[in-house]
């Protein structure tokens, strides 16, 4: 699903992005730290960004290992409807994530619903 919106993105930003299946892949509990962990071992040196919406950044201080993360990535916040804060503004929708996994969005199509539950791809 990533891979096929990358198709949308212009050429000199495509061939800067890579799709990695980490958290996909693993079992378990999956936290932030432990995926920029193995991120910074397979690309030593580069900077990692962590994009995450307001309300996520609104609850940072609750994450596994925070202090440690944050000395590790730059976090770029997007703005979400209903969340006060001075995240970028990217047109998000008005919808939690846990409303689009069990497919009871309005705002995502019920065969983006299915291809997320049909894939797995919020499972851990």
């Amino acid at each position: 699903m990533c891979q096929l919106a990358l198709s949308d993105l212009p050429v000199d930003v495509a061939s800067k992005v890579l799709v990695n299946p980490i958290e996909v892949l693993r079992t378990g509990p999956s936290y932030a730290i432990d995926t920029v962990e193995a991120v910074a071992q397979t690309y030593p040196g580069d900077s990692i960004i962590l994009i995450v919406g307001q309300d996520a950044a609104d609850k940072l201080d609750q994450w596994h290992r925070i202090d440690e993360l944050r000395t590790m990535v730059e976090f770029v916040v997007i703005s979400r409807p209903g969340y006060e804060g001075n995240g970028i503004d990217i047109g998000a929708l008005p919808v939690a994530a846990t409303t689009i996994r069990e497919g009871l969005s309005a705002d995502v199509s019920s065969s983006v619903a299915a291809f997320i539950r049909e894939n797995n791809l919020y499972d851990n």
